[in-house]
């Protein structure tokens, strides 16, 4: 998987997480797999590859049909989709970013375990301890 700063769209996403979940995927997979939800005809699913591919987001295979695979690696996506995010609206502060999310959002208790835990294990790695 390519490790790079790569800037997908909202439809960019919806075709790289099926190709996150199964890859190879041809054209028309991608269209069957979304059509319902999109609406996308294989015209604008072919577009959409194109300029993914243009991006180096996934890689084509000249196959019969061809098959598309994700070069970008789904962590680091999603690690570069939130710090833009935090950047944008919170100025960069993480903090910020989570405290007003949680104000704002109805939490159950498995929600608020697994942010305790994440922060205990943040805490403990910034004064040296194990994780």
């Amino acid at each position: 998987m390519i490790s790079k700063k790569v800037t997908l769209s909202d439809a960019e996403w919806k075709i790289m997480r099926l190709l996150w979940e199964s890859s190879p995927l041809s054209c028309r997979q991608i269209e069957d797999a979304l059509k319902e939800e999109t609406g996308w005809t294989r015209h604008d699913i072919f577009s959409f590859l194109k300029r993914m591919e243009a991006k180096d987001a996934l890689r084509r295979e000249d196959a019969n049909p061809q098959l598309y695979y994700p070069l970008l690696d789904y962590n680091e996506a999603v690690t570069g989709e939130t710090r833009s995010f935090v950047g944008k609206l919170w100025n960069g502060n993480l903090g910020l970013m989570v405290s007003t999310m949680i104000k704002n959002e109805q939490l159950d208790e498995e929600e608020i375990d697994e942010l305790m835990k994440a922060l205990q294990e943040a805490k403990q790695s910034k004064e040296g301890g194990q994780v």
